[in-house]
């Protein structure tokens, strides 16, 4: 099931992506070949009546292209085909020039040899004669070609020509830098239209007061004893007036002096509850017990995924010293004199940080590679959190609903980018974090087991990722198109074609030696060799 939403998914977001292109060529005149849907053996096909182009659904679904006419750098169809049959009307003219000679349906024609022809014309586009001289015997005979004229290549597989005026490379410059730029585009507006449907049906947080919408039990916190609708009035004596205030609160708790922390709810007694404690840096979560001891937590740790979990930290093992190249922390070993040495430390990209544990009174070790402060704030994660596992109420809100999508959609759009920008800014990113199609295959199954919103909001974050890196300069991708129109628009110089094209060639087969090396670590992780 989930590999049926994987492919109905991306397939959505690729056709969106797909029909910007489509339709903004469609308007500019151009003549489209082909709107496909994936890549490789083609699956089926159709055209529909009085529509020159073929659209396709191929077999590997990671992708898809409109061709249009005048793209390729060579535009010459004919080009060393020496031999032909011509398909005439009344007026002698040329409707459909049969390359297939081996075509049964046309076996009963002529072969005639090709001395010369044109079949795109000039500048003077609907003006100028397109035509094909052959030789028949000794005489040459000359044709006058409709400028829907097809090309028989195959039994079935056939091509409308593309007179002058029909080339994509012969637009105005505007009309071809719309055409390229509206398939990011397109996949920016289908974020924001998703996001708007997810606040359509969840709404927006109430972060304007202190009213729970949902609490996750943390066994062991006691905040069972918390309900949803339940107002929040205090933590430890410190008024609370919005959700912000619960933050805020919660930052100042010192878990050495007050592990347990009085909670004041509006028309109810307080209650005490033991705070859960998540150290992002190492993905490490302590035990809820109400004390400050540094127990590793069964409801983290036992994750498998967990950067603690694979350095080899289990269910109650009690950490007794931390160590880097610069700072160790070996005395008074707690809850809150963690979170400080996580906190307080500007742990460089990369950085280890041996732990000590005892486990059944034996004495162990293990380095865990930290995610940098850097790395975290590009995800807003912070270093490490004191929790009380709920969050805030949602409302419906349509000053929010009209503007939350536009700042949803940018956020995504700078979480992309940060992300990319620390594979270079950081040591403990690299490539191989990257994750690609098996990557977000595993990410959909993961959003499936929180329902169908999440599902959305996966949906949307992806078509931002596919808009954005779109954008991005690089060869064979739109963004690389479009570097190359704007140097034509300041320079007022088209570039090179024969370059153009070899620079897309080669940029290609990179990001396809790219997607493999990505794939490949992907896979290595699913198998849990990474």
């Amino acid at each position: 099931m989930t590999i049926i939403l994987f492919i109905l998914i991306l397939g959505i977001i690729v056709f969106i992506h797909e029909l910007g292109h489509f339709i903004f060529a469609k308007k500019a005149g151009v003549y489209v070949y082909e709107f496909s849907l994936g890549f490789g053996p083609k699956l089926f096909s159709f055209k529909r009546k009085n529509d020159e182009t073929e659209y396709m659904v191929r077999l590997i679904p990671l992708g898809g292209y409109v061709s249009m006419a005048g793209e390729e750098v060579e535009d010459n169809i004919l080009k060393g085909i020496k031999k032909v049959k011509l398909v005439t009307n009344d007026n002698n003219e040329v409707e459909k020039i049969i390359v297939n000679l081996d075509n049964p349906k046309y076996a009963d024609l002529p072969v005639v040899e090709i001395d010369s022809y044109d079949l795109i014309g000039t500048s003077k586009a609907l003006d100028d004669e397109l035509y094909i001289e052959v030789l028949d015997g000794e005489q040459k005979i000359k044709y006058i070609v409709k400028r829907d004229c097809l090309i028989n290549f195959e039994k079935k597989a056939e091509i409308q020509i593309a007179p002058y005026d029909r080339n994509f490379v012969n637009k105005p410059w505007l009309n071809r830098f719309l055409s390229v730029l509206a398939g990011p585009l397109m996949n920016i507006v289908l974020a924001i239209v998703i996001f708007f449907l997810i606040g359509l049906f969840s709404g927006y947080a109430k972060t304007n007061n202190t009213v729970i919408g949902k609490v996750t039990e943390v066994e062991g916190s006691g905040n069972i004893q918390l309900s949803e609708g339940d107002k929040l009035t205090s933590i430890n004596g410190i008024k609370l007036t919005d959700w912000q205030s619960i933050s805020d609160a919660l930052s100042q708790i010192d878990l050495a002096k007050t592990p347990k922390i009085v909670v004041g709810i509006e028309g109810k007694d307080d209650i005490v509850i033991n705070p859960s404690v998540f150290v992002y840096s190492i993905e490490l979560a302590f035990k809820v017990d109400g004390t400050d001891l540094p127990i590793v937590g069964h409801y983290s740790a036992s994750n498998e995924k967990t950067k603690s979990y694979k350095a080899g930290l289990r269910d109650d093992d009690m950490i007794t010293k931390l160590e880097t190249a610069n700072r160790v922390l070996s005395q008074n070993v707690t809850k809150s004199s963690i979170l400080e040495f996580f906190n307080s430390s500007d742990l460089e990209e990369g950085q280890n940080v041996t732990i000590t544990y005892l486990r059944d009174g034996n004495e162990y070790k293990t380095d865990i590679e930290v995610y940098s402060k850097k790395l975290l704030n590009t995800q807003n994660i912070p270093a490490t959190k004191i929790q009380l596992g709920i969050t805030c109420a949602n409302g419906f809100d349509l000053g929010k609903l009209l503007y939350m999508p536009f700042v949803q959609t940018g956020e995504s759009f700078t979480m992309i980018f940060k992300t990319l920008g620390a594979i270079f800014t950081d040591k403990s990113v690299g490539v191989d974090d990257l994750s690609g199609p098996v990557g977000i295959f595993n990410l959909l199954k993961e959003a499936t087991k929180d329902g169908f919103l999440t599902i959305l909001n996966w949906t949307a974050i992806l078509s931002v990722n596919l808009g954005f890196m779109n954008i991005i300069p690089l060869p064979a991708l739109d963004g690389g198109r479009i570097a190359f129109m704007l140097y034509e628009g300041v320079t007022r110089k088209k570039p090179n074609a024969k370059v153009e094209n070899i620079i897309h060639t080669i940029g290609f087969l990179l990001l396809m030696a790219l997607m493999i090396f990505i794939s490949f670590n992907d896979i290595l992780r699913c198998v849990g060799c990474k």
